[in-house]
């Protein structure tokens, strides 16, 4: 049997949060190592050219290595990069971006000189206003590394203080001895946020509902503005602790200078700064479309528009908009947004984005697309995308390698890209918020 335990050198840092170095001939890939740390390390997983492997034993420290601020990381999932400084996180991230930029397009498309900008966030601890948790037996918290196993934390160092004080309160309930047995042995998920409201969302197995009374020690506990259930089979129940949805309401959501209402089961981004810079960005180059133009754009399509985060700040850019999204609850909150901040010139349509492109008339043409869709981005929809003839595409990503996948194919179809901005959306973790500008040449 092969020698499970090796020493190794780190040399790099790889998507994935993963350090590099080579041993027997073979790349491998080992959690929680940083570039010039020599290590012992035990190989998990061996394939036929790399392996995986996790720290053994630490030889000699990188110099770049730091304490990591969180007594959990290493164990707990949720972090890869919190024994780092910043400044060196930055560095990494932009490297293995245009690494992995090169390696997907090589020299055939464009040159290699593409304007590719890195925005670092503000704050790199304390910025997410959302989590979402695991509750497995009296464990409430994130899955450990290279397992399905549930970390048990009450204070998340990513999380706004708020969000940790929340996070405690409904903690304190879900494990007392009152509901322990009875209720929280039917939970499975645990998602919490705080953006101009408090609000839980308890995530149940099979088609469990949650007692009255239960909901009202929540609400009294962790003085929450809205609790939902979501069954199983994604249905949605609200328990409002007062009229928040109303217009009226002073407690919304905002985005730079417009208002939302939100509720916890739709999508919304995690760190509020960055949020507002990406809409900066895609502000400031429509604006600078249109001057160029001297004129707005006709018709605009925002595809993934959630309850309308960019689909809003369109505007004063486009004579009409229409957002795309197929969540219910997205989309209510689409029409309530436009109609709070005065807007008349969007149209919510919920819709799966694939069908939605395949129903469209042929004839209809949108001179500006803007796309934002899940981490899996949008395989096998550039072709129908491009049939509708956009001068311009702006292309919003939280995933790397589908982003650039998905470029590739826009650039095989007469699309330049102008610019990408990169957004550290997610600091302390390996995963960028991505932009890509792009224009049709042909």
């Amino acid at each position: 049997m092969p020698d499970k335990f090796k020493m190794i050198d780190i040399d790099s840092l790889s998507y994935g949060g993963w350090g590099v170095g080579r041993t027997d001939s073979k790349v491998v890939f080992v959690g929680y190592a940083v570039p010039g740390d020599t290590l012992k390390i035990e190989i998990l997983e061996e394939h036929k050219n790399y392996d995986f492997a996790a720290i053994n034993k630490i030889i000699e420290p990188s110099k770049d290595r730091i304490e990591p601020v969180c007594k959990y990381f290493g164990i707990c999932g949720g972090c890869d990069y919190l024994n780092i400084s910043y400044d060196t996180e930055i560095y990494w991230k932009t490297e293995i971006f245009k690494k992995e930029f090169k390696k997907t397009f090589g020299s055939d498309y464009f040159p290699q000189d593409v304007d590719i900008k890195f925005n670092p966030s503000k704050e790199n601890l304390n910025y997410r206003q959302k989590i979402g948790l695991k509750i497995h037996g009296k464990d409430i918290g994130f899955y450990k590394k290279y397992s399905h196993d549930v970390v048990n934390i009450r204070n998340c160092r990513l999380a706004k203080d708020g969000l940790n004080e929340l996070l405690k309160k409904a903690g304190d309930v879900l494990l007392s001895e009152k509901y322990y047995r009875t209720v929280t042995k039917n939970i499975s998920l645990l998602t919490i946020s705080e953006a101009g409201l408090k609000n839980i969302i308890f995530g149940v197995k099979n088609n469990f509902k949650l007692p009255e009374q239960f909901v009202r020690d929540i609400f009294a506990g962790a003085k929450c503005d809205n609790i939902f259930l979501e069954s199983a089979g994604k249905k949605i129940i609200k328990y409002a602790a007062g009229d928040t949805d109303k217009n009226n309401n002073s407690k919304f959501l905002t985005i730079k200078d417009k208002k939302f209402l939100y509720d916890l089961p739709s999508f919304i981004q995690i760190n509020k700064e960055q949020n507002e810079n990406i809409i900066n960005a895609i502000s400031d180059y429509t604006e600078t479309v249109t001057e160029r133009g001297a004129k707005k754009f006709s018709n605009a399509l925002d595809l993934y528009c959630g309850f309308g985060n960019i689909t809003l700040f369109l505007t004063s850019y486009a004579d009409k908009i229409t957002g795309v999204e197929s969540g219910d609850f997205a989309v209510e909150l689409g029409k309530k947004n436009a109609l709070l901040n005065n807007i008349s010139n969007i149209k919510f349509i919920k819709s799966d984005v694939s069908k939605f492109l395949d129903k469209i008339e042929k004839d209809k043409k949108f001179d500006l697309i803007i796309l934002d869709p899940p981490r899996s981005g949008i395989k096998g929809l550039t072709g129908k995308i491009t049939a509708l003839n956009p001068s311009y595409i702006i292309y919003v990503s939280c995933d790397t390698m589908t982003f650039l996948r998905d470029l590739k194919q826009f650039a095989e179809t007469g699309y330049e890209i102008e610019k990408i901005d990169l957004f550290d959306m997610f600091p302390r973790t390996y995963h960028l918020e991505q932009i890509a500008f792009l224009r049709k040449t042909a």
